[in-house]
């Protein structure tokens, strides 16, 4: 729900708004301006003649700062929201910010630890090590001499945000009232979610607590080391890291210089990122080089939890659909799919989509793997979703951002990198264990259920049957319906299957993998395939 607006900072945030439209009307975006309707705004125009749309719009976003600088990010993200030529210019938005004096950050420490600073640190550097829109980065050193990175949010960020949040929901309210397609986009409804991410990115404790489930994935893994936290030095305001002391994988040179083999790292950090989309159903959104440091042995440290994408079990099954279908060249799987997703809307030219899939899917029939493009393949679908207006689960296209740009990491550390060929094994891996998944007991218990009432109720069944046969043979002009006899029978023996393989699974009966016999499935697989020949072999039959 959109944030009433307090009568005590009305006169602060209508001064916003006024920036705000200033800004949007220089940068030639005047139809945004329109929106509030009744008032004039003094107009500072920027040269933006040769510019396009997007770039406009993205410069406006980076003079606006922070809150929509990250609104633009995830804008990016958005193919339903917005178009590609837009999408593709605000990817290249940089959440960077210049340095805040120490001070500031002193007394946000001393305030969050509630302790003076040299209380909890026997060094502190004054300079930061990385400084953004919401933070900066300073390396410390603790009481016990543990050399950590600490992150401190910028001192009043939480108010300013606040503040933009409800000037967009008031923003998002007009354009669902008076644009033409404004409740098809739904653009309250986006203000809320990405105030939610905004939320959740200035929690530290929601980081931190990524960091760990992230550490916990990748337990054993010796190609991946996560940073430590540090709870006792760790608030929502501040978080404190194990200091990573790596090569970013951007500085190529140093790479070299380091005796560190690039194909590896390319490799490594592949498998990472699949491992963390298909088989952890949680990753980092944003592994760019600058997020990635490189550590002796070819050991990846990653940064920065505060942006990280989930798949559930069900969007995982559904994603493993997808690309099968797109690798086994099956439009129907591949609307499915989508279907399941709840991207297909009522109303949707079905037609005009399946016709465009098989476009998109002919372009690269016959190309081998290593020659496709995982960003083409990305943008074009982004571009196919924004024509049809299909809705974007969330999490689907973070998935497809995340490895794009593992991809693009990659292709720079290794010019022969070939991601497609590395991911195909996950998918393949993602489809059968969710059709293995469906011959688990707790999936057949309502069929068996079913058979076992059909089983109960056969001798009633056979006593009628034999009424009638009776009945027929006591008329003369009745011929006698011997088929009968035979479908009984076959129900009598599909249903025998079905009760003795459930009970050779129940009972874990013969060579089991994952706990599951193996003549028990192969019972209930041939069971299937009976009761469809008998249903197919007997339709019409059993009108009366």
């Amino acid at each position: 729900m959109p944030l009433k607006i307090n009568p005590l900072r009305r006169y602060r945030e209508l001064r916003r708004l006024r920036r705000i439209t200033a800004i949007l009307a220089g940068y030639g975006l005047e139809e945004i301006v329109l929106l509030v309707r009744g008032r004039r705004f003094p107009v500072r125009r920027v040269r933006v003649d040769a510019a396009t749309r997007g770039a406009r719009l993205r410069g406006a976003l980076e003079e606006l700062g922070p809150t929509f600088v990250k609104l633009g990010q995830i804008l990016s993200l958005r193919p339903d929201l917005v178009p590609p030529d837009i999408a593709l210019e605000l990817s290249k938005l940089q959440d960077a910010a210049p340095p805040i004096p120490f001070a500031q950050i002193r007394e946000t420490l001393e305030s969050e630890l509630d302790r003076p600073i040299d209380a909890v640190f026997a060094e502190f550097s004054p300079e930061p090590i990385a400084a953004a829109s919401l933070a900066q980065v300073h390396r410390a050193r603790t009481r016990t001499d543990e050399i950590v990175a600490v992150k401190v949010q910028r001192p009043g960020i939480a108010r300013v945000i606040e503040s933009d949040l409800d000037i967009l929901f008031h923003l998002a309210q007009l354009m669902e009232r008076h644009l033409s397609d404004g409740e098809r986009y739904a653009p309250v409804d986006a203000v809320t979610e990405f105030a939610r991410s905004i939320r959740k990115e200035l929690d530290f404790v929601h980081e931190a607590r990524n960091a760990e489930i992230f550490a916990r994935n990748f337990a054993g893994d010796e190609t991946i080391h996560v940073p430590r936290v540090f709870w006792d030095y760790t608030t929502p305001r501040v978080l404190t890291l194990e200091y990573i002391d790596g090569i970013k994988f951007s500085d190529l040179n140093a790479l070299e210089r380091g005796g560190l083999d690039r194909r590896v790292l390319a490799h490594n950090g592949a498998r990472a990122i699949l491992k963390q989309v298909f088989d952890h159903g949680f990753f980092h959104a944003d592994p760019h080089p600058g997020n990635l440091l490189a550590l002796p042995g070819n050991v990846i440290a990653p940064l920065d939890f505060g942006m990280m994408g989930r798949l559930d079990e069900r969007l995982r099954d559904q994603v493993a659909e997808l690309l099968f279908g797109v690798v086994e060249r099956d439009v129907d799987l591949i609307i499915r799919a989508l279907t399941d997703m709840g991207c297909v809307q009522a109303g949707s030219d079905s037609a005009g989509l399946r016709r465009d899939l098989l476009d998109m899917l002919d372009e690269y029939y016959g190309v081998p793997l290593k020659r496709l493009d995982f960003r083409r393949l990305f943008e074009g679908g982004l571009d196919l979703f924004h024509r049809h207006h299909l809705k974007v689960p969330a999490g689907l296209v973070l998935m497809g951002k995340a490895l794009t740009t593992e991809e693009g990491v990659g292709r720079m550390l290794d010019p022969d990198f070939d991601m497609v060929t590395m991911a195909k094994p996950y998918v393949k891996r993602l489809f059968v264990r969710r059709y293995a998944a469906e011959l688990k007991p707790g999936h057949w218990l309502p069929v068996l259920e079913r058979y076992l009432r059909l089983v109960k109720e056969l001798p009633d069944e056979i006593e009628t049957a034999l009424q009638k046969m009776s009945e027929y043979d006591r008329t003369d002009n009745s011929p006698r319906d011997f088929g009968i006899w035979e479908r009984v029978a076959h129900a009598i023996a599909i249903g025998s299957i079905y009760i003795g393989s459930a009970i050779v699974l129940g009972f874990e009966i013969g060579p089991c993998v994952d706990g599951l016999s193996i003549i028990g499935l192969v019972g209930l697989a041939l069971g299937v395939l009976l009761t469809g020949w008998h249903a197919i072999s007997n339709r019409g039959k059993y009108k009366g």
